[in-house]
């Protein structure tokens, strides 16, 4: 082929190629702009769709679920006419149904606790009345036993069963109440400085620390504070020259201070006058500071205080200068410093009764009793509580118990240990006698039983209890014949407790016939017989079998620890010893 054929061929080949390439972006260009107008139409339709019915949302995650719902709420209202349903994305969904379920069952829940706050409610405050039934033929023929269906005489029958079924449960209460079991001991103190015997002396515990103020001794009123270490058994004395010579007061513990209300102090012979204060004194345990105020109120002694609600300090009765007994209450609101002006009167005047602060089940509410005292007539005050309207005091009721109630008695103390109040000590007005047993009241059951006294058993009054934990520590007070010994007497409440502590010490006579219970089975050989007719080692104490059978022992009391001496004495005494025998 010559040249200028190849020149014609190349020619027409590439125009083929332009061809070709002309007719595939041609082609191209077509379907993309078929893909780009439905993806369009399609999007528009969305759009449209969306904007009629859409739920709106801008901050979803920092809305609260009252701000959707009222939202969620406000666009149904606006389109209950239309037919559309409202979409949402995905994760809008779920959230919105995560957030109506937690709102439905916050709800369930505020009305179930509403509704029983009500039925407590609607208990406390029912009264119960007996049903009677109109006077009619049905009536009258109950009355008189004549019945016409037999249904009807087996009416009776029910009844008497229902009735002995309720004296079987009493019993089982009381017989259940009296079970409990107290053990008294005493605990130890590592330190020589002991504060002396007191009578009319007021304790309270503060972070691990039991503070003792005020009280009478052989020795005449004290102004010294102590405070004994509970984890290091240790006394401390804190020597202030505050000129606060005061018994027969009230201590009352708030936060990290001692408040104290009150008292008296020494008699004046010549103007036959008791000195009676009306003094509020506070003592911070952090920096062992004193403050002292003095108030516009009646001056007293031989009253009883106590906090209600963590910010009022409730008192009760007392005497004034001029021998008087007093029938009021004051309240002294412990964050504002100031008497709130209340005042409710008892029937008569009241004093060296016992008062603590405990909840009463019945109106879930917490409340002050108190029990006891001297008073010019009744006696001595019944158990009685503090009623209120809303939060504020209106005055006080008796309150209905059952079991063996304790004795009338003045000079002791009364404590709240869970659901029990706990009767201590005093002197009885119609014995005249000093007490030891521990009388309890279910606050549940409003039911009085006698608590069973392990260990220590010693009889108290005029002395100062306080709560720690499920103890009860006692101080101060007056015995049989004298001042009680400076010792801190514990009683714990605690059963699980009290196991560990009690060791009955069972006869010989119960051993031998436990160990021949228990090895009857065993084949006696001749050697065998021959050992047991040995001698035995407990032969001289088998003398004494009568008295061992009559013991009854516990743990020994803790004694005290040996003291250490001194380095500084001890390397005195031994070089005084080398220089007599002449090494030094």
């Amino acid at each position: 082929m010559s040249a200028v054929d190849l020149n014609l061929e190349r020619d027409q080949y590439k125009d083929l190629l332009k061809c070709i390439k002309d007719e595939s972006q041609q082609n191209a260009l077509r379907y993309q702009s078929n893909s780009q107008y439905k993806y369009e139409k399609k999007r528009k339709e969305k759009n449209e769709s969306d904007h009629k019915v859409q739920l709106v949302l801008p901050s979803i995650e920092s809305s609260s679920l009252e701000d959707i719902s009222q939202h969620f709420h406000s666009i149904r209202r606006i389109q209950a006419g239309a037919q559309h349903q409202l979409q949402a994305n995905k994760s809008q969904q779920k959230f919105i149904q995560q957030s109506f379920m937690e709102l439905e069952q916050s709800k369930m829940s505020q009305t179930v606790r509403d509704i029983t706050i009500t039925e407590k409610k609607y208990q406390c405050n029912q009264r119960k009345v007996p049903h009677r039934e109109p006077l009619t033929l049905k009536y009258l023929e109950k009355q008189l036993g004549i019945c016409s269906t037999p249904e009807k005489q087996l009416l009776p029958q029910i009844q008497k069963q229902h009735q002995s079924k309720r004296k079987i449960t009493e019993d089982e209460v009381q017989h259940d109440q009296s079970i409990l079991t107290f053990f008294e001991e005493t605990l130890n103190s590592y330190s020589y400085a002991i504060p002396s015997r007191r009578e009319s002396t007021q304790i309270g515990i503060v972070r691990d620390r039991m503070y003792v103020y005020g009280g009478m001794s052989g020795a005449g009123i004290t102004n010294e504070i102590w405070w004994f270490d509970l984890k290091r058994q240790e006394w401390f004395n804190y020597c202030s020259d505050i000129q606060l010579f005061i018994t027969n007061h009230s201590m009352v513990v708030w936060k990290n201070s001692l408040i104290l209300f009150g008292g008296s102090g020494y008699y004046d012979h010549k103007m036959k006058i008791r000195e009676v204060f009306s003094k509020i004194a506070s003592f911070n345990t952090l920096t062992n500071q004193w403050t002292i105020s003095l108030e516009s109120v009646e001056p007293r002694r031989e009253h009883k205080a106590s906090v209600l609600f963590g910010k009022l300090m409730v008192v009760t009765g007392g005497i004034d200068s001029a021998e008087k007994l007093l029938n009021d209450t004051l309240v002294y609101s412990l964050e504002s410093k100031r008497w709130t002006g209340q005042k409710i009167l008892f029937e008569e005047g009241i004093a060296q009764h016992a008062q603590c602060t405990a909840y009463d089940y019945k109106r879930n509410i917490e409340t002050v009793y108190i029990y006891g005292g001297q008073t010019a007539k009744l006696g001595s005050f019944p158990l009685m509580r503090m009623l209120f309207f809303g939060p504020h005091p209106i005055g006080w009721e008796k309150v209905q118990t059952m079991g063996q109630a304790p004795d009338t008695r003045y000079n002791h103390t009364m404590e709240n240990v869970g659901e029990y109040l706990i009767l201590l000590g005093g002197r009885s007005q119609e014995k005249k006698e000093y007490q030891n047993d521990i009388f309890i009241l279910n606050l549940q059951t409003s039911v009085w039983s006698i608590a069973q006294r392990q260990g220590l058993q010693t009889k108290r009054w005029s002395h100062a209890s306080c709560v720690n934990g499920t103890n009860i520590l006692c101080f101060g007070g007056i015995g049989e014949t004298t001042y009680l010994p400076p010792h801190i007497y514990q009683i714990e409440t605690d059963t699980l407790k009290i196991k560990g502590k009690i060791v009955v010490v069972k006869p010989l006579s119960v051993i031998n016939e436990e160990h021949t219970s228990n090895n009857h089975h065993m084949i006696i050989t001749r050697e065998h017989d021959f050992d047991m007719k040995k001698p035995c080692k407990l032969e001289k104490f088998r003398k004494a079998r009568k008295m061992y059978e009559t013991i009854v022992t516990y743990l020994p009391l803790p004694q005290l620890k040996t003291p250490k001496m001194r380095y500084d004495i001890l390397i005195h005494f031994v070089k005084t010893i080398l220089r007599q025998i002449g090494y030094i």
